[in-house]
């Protein structure tokens, strides 16, 4: 539902450290070395979809990786602050749902994201999940 202007979601990974490095500071993420990585993060996930408005900009961007059967884990999803609301995240997260159809998705909801992802139809669990996370 993009009511107040175009923008076409895509799967290829033409997206430029610069560019996320642009959506990542709009949302108050981000450092010099997150950019960095992102090279690393970008070429590594099987799944990557973006939304460019009609200019070339980019809005948004989706990481994810499925074993096609039990699971499918998105990575990042993030939408330019100046678009989020008009259906950019919806629209990307319809297509991890068509690459994987019946695989359960599984997202690291930070802050207030949860709503977003209970309004497209995400629950939480009925048993409690723990993340846990070591950087060797």
């Amino acid at each position: 539902m993009n009511d107040s202007f175009d923008f076409r979601v895509s799967t290829n990974k033409d997206v430029t450290a610069e560019e996320y490095a642009q959506i990542a500071r709009s949302v108050g993420w981000g450092s010099e070395e997150d950019s960095k990585l992102f090279v690393v993060s970008n070429a590594a996930y099987p799944l990557v979809v973006h939304a460019r408005e009609t200019s070339g900009l980019l809005i948004g961007y989706l990481s994810a990786f499925s074993d096609g059967a039990f699971s499918t884990m998105l990575g990042v999803l993030i939408v330019h602050n100046q678009f989020q609301g008009h259906g950019v995240g919806r629209a990307m997260l319809e297509v991890v749902e068509k690459q994987w159809p019946g695989v359960p998705i599984y997202i690291k909801a930070l802050g207030e994201a949860k709503h977003f992802f209970k309004a497209c139809g995400y629950k939480v669990p009925l048993a409690e999940m723990t993340i846990l996370f070591k950087r060797p």
